[in-house]
This record gives structure tokens, C-alpha cells and sequence, in this order.
């Protein structure tokens, strides 16, 4: 299975939550926090169509999972709180 997270080549890390139990090993854990980028060339302006994409990683089991875009940016600022563990999703299998 191949799964994309954007596709820039830089990926930044934007630290840790506040613990979270991890829906996959359900151990209480500190998720680390990246952001990659989604850019897109579309027929319209603007001509570039960017959105940012969170991924978290959990330290124990290396389960990785995505939150919207507005809660990451949240989560970036310190927001404490901005994610929970029913705002994990499961990635979404790529298919070419």
C-alpha cells in the first residue's frame, strides 16, 4: 500500500501534543506533530491551490494518522487542546 502526505519534499515538524491515547496500541501517548504541503495546479486563479497536510505519528506503535488542516494550524499555534483522540483519521490508500 502507498500513501501520500502531501508532496513537497520539506517536511516540518511542528512538536508534540498533549497526551493522547492512540486508537491503534491504546497506550496514552505524546503524538509527534509534521506538515507537509499539497500543491496544485489548477486552471483558475490563483493558479496555485496550496493546503497544509498534518500527519502524527504515534511514538509507540508508529501508527500515523491525519487531522484537518484547521485543527493542525491550531495545534501548530500551541493550542493545547485542538485535537483529540476522535479527531484522528486513518490515511487514505493512494491509488495511481
Amino acid at each position: 500500500m502507498e500513501y501520500r502526505l502531501g508532496n513537497s519534499i520539506r517536511v516540518k515538524d511542528k512538536g508534540n501534543t498533549d497526551p493522547i491515547e492512540c486508537p491503534n496500541c491504546k497506550n496514552t501517548v505524546r503524538f509527534k506533530v509534521f506538515r507537509n504541503m499539497d500543491l496544485r495546479l489548477i486552471p483558475e486563479y490563483p493558479l496555485i491551490n496550496a493546503q497544509g497536510v498534518y500527519f502524527l505519528i504515534c511514538p509507540k506503535c508508529a501508527s500515523i494518522y491525519t487531522v484537518d488542516e484547521d485543527q493542525g494550524d491550531l495545534l501548530a499555534k500551541g493550542e493545547k487542546y485542538a485535537v483529540g483522540p476522535y479527531d484522528l483519521k486513518k490515511l487514505k490508500e493512494f491509488k495511481k
